[in-house]
């Protein structure tokens, strides 16, 4: 009798550390964070059962099973049926399953879970999200205004990039220096977000407000840019120059310069000249005396 329950109380501890012991160890769920809409994908999942054999590998997207593989299985693999998922099988196996062209609709959380064979059939379950993105169809578009500015007056440069999903950053740049907060010269307002609830895609809008100075302008010219970008899949830009159309001063300090050169040249001559007419009245006094 005694001998019975000491079993029943050390089965269970045996059983927990065993479970332990035999249990999964560094499993790492790869999910790309971010792909393009169309894109093929693949997801991975990384285990190491200990010597303990597969019992099986299964994917989900929000909970929804759309593929599983079970190696004592024949075939061992099998994809269900769920909406834009398109599982590619002769890319898929025991780690990893590729999806061909996801769609936006796929964004969401992906779990993989993994259960080792008898006798504990020990299961983990890690996730990861995937956002897929819809990008621009064309270019962004900046408009400023004025293009020719005196200096001390002030250019509005606006900019926009059309339907995305998520919208786009803007990003503005002058002369190749970004634009990161407002200051004395640069007003930077908030960026604005419009949704087209027929597409279900968000478009941006930004703006900022330059007070001129001679620091905007080397050799007469300022670059104005405005960058789009949705995380690491897409990078667009469009650019503009603003001339300096400030008065220039007339060459003045020139005209002296040559006028007092003028000058010099008229008192030499008249030098010259009466120098010429004192050694002739010299000569002619001479010529008399010797007479």
């Amino acid at each position: 009798m005694i001998f019975q329950q000491l079993l029943k109380l050390i089965v269970p501890v045996l059983l927990i550390f065993l479970r332990e012991s035999l249990s999964l160890k560094s499993m790492i769920i790869r999910v790309p964070e971010v792909a393009k809409s169309g894109d093929t994908v693949t997801l991975s999942c990384e285990y190491d059962l200990e010597q303990v054999a597969l019992y099986s590998i299964k994917w989900y997207r929000n909970d929804e099973e759309f593929y599983r593989f079970v190696p004592k299985e024949s075939p061992p693999f099998r994809a269900f049926p769920l909406k834009y998922v398109n599982v590619d099988i002769s890319r898929s196996g025991p780690n990893d399953v590729t999806l061909r062209g996801v769609r936006r609709e796929l964004s969401g959380n992906y779990k993989c879970e993994v259960s080792a064979d008898a006798p504990l059939f020990h299961t983990e379950i890690q996730g990861a999200h995937m956002l897929v993105a819809e990008l621009p169809s064309t270019n962004p578009v900046m408009n400023i205004e004025p293009n020719k500015v005196e200096i001390g007056k002030k250019i509005k440069a606006r900019c926009y990039s059309p339907g995305s999903d998520p919208a786009a950053n803007l990003t503005w740049y002058i002369n190749d220096e970004e634009v990161k907060r407002y200051s004395e010269s640069v007003k930077k307002f908030p960026l604005e977000i419009e949704l087209d609830q027929a597409l279900g895609l968000q478009s941006s809008r930004s703006r900022i407000e330059i007070t001129t100075n001679r620091s905007h302008f080397v050799m007469g010219v300022m670059t104005i840019r405005c960058e789009a970008s949705i995380y690491t899949l897409w990078r667009l830009s469009v650019e503009e120059i603003v001339r300096d159309d400030s008065p220039q001063l007339a060459p003045v300090l020139g005209s002296t310069s040559s006028q007092s050169h003028t000058e010099e040249v008229i008192d030499s001559s008249n030098s010259n000249s009466l120098c010429k007419n004192i050694s002739l009245i010299f000569l002619t006094l001479l010529l008399i005396t010797l007479r």
